[in-house]
């Protein structure tokens, strides 16, 4: 099994050795640096090239949403780990290039599921979230702009909580072919070009 590794980026010391001391009990994982800034985040990102950065958003002088536009370069994948959960952070943070969104009040068993998620390529949203997200799907079914159909519908609940081509297709009795022609008339109805991208704009829009 390949390991992870993993910086953490958050600057209340207890916060830090928590994290630190759930993910010791698994095999997989291997926390590599700890940083309390975005100055320092950087400069480990650097010099340690972990896989996956768990970044809050809340830091010394500088939002942890900036470091995402810096780290373009490094391949790097981050997980947002905050205790913040308002819209404008979540749509900042997938536009920003996030893998995923999550709230430190989740299971400890979700948090190290997300971590290996968003390793493997996956997208993951905090259950808050995207039962929010999904009733406001549910609710707005009339909007005039977008006209989705029932299955589309289901697709968009599935892309929100991360799903892979392969879960949507099993969970929902359809082809992968047919979940990806689905996806991009979804793509198309939201002018945009992938799964990060869609999930930013109906977290920001409130869309169906």
């Amino acid at each position: 099994m390949n390991t992870i590794r993993i910086l953490i980026v958050d600057d209340h010391p207890v916060v830090r050795f928590g994290i630190k001391s759930l993910l010791s009990n698994h095999s997989d994982f291997e926390v590599v640096g700890e940083a309390v800034s975005v100055k320092s985040a950087l400069e480990l990102i650097e010099q340690l090239h972990p896989d996956i950065v768990l970044l809050d958003i809340r830091l010394p002088g500088e939002s942890g949403l900036d470091l995402l536009h810096q780290i373009q370069q490094f391949a790097v994948k981050v997980l947002i780990l905050t205790s913040f959960d308002d819209e404008e952070h979540i749509r900042v943070a997938l536009q920003g290039g996030a893998h995923g969104f999550i709230l430190k009040s989740v299971s400890d068993e979700m948090l190290c599921g997300a971590i290996r998620t968003v390793h493997q390529g996956g997208r993951v949203l905090s259950p808050q979230i995207t039962d929010r997200i999904a009733q406001q799907l549910t609710t707005e079914v009339d909007a005039p702009t977008f006209d989705f159909d029932a299955q589309e519908l289901q697709i968009i609940r599935l892309l929100v909580a991360g799903g892979s081509n392969d879960e949507m297709a099993t969970e929902l009795y359809m082809s992968v072919a047919s979940v990806k022609r689905k996806l991009r008339q979804i793509f198309t109805k939201l002018n945009v070009h992938n799964r990060a991208q869609a999930a930013a704009v109906i977290v920001q829009r409130h869309l169906i």
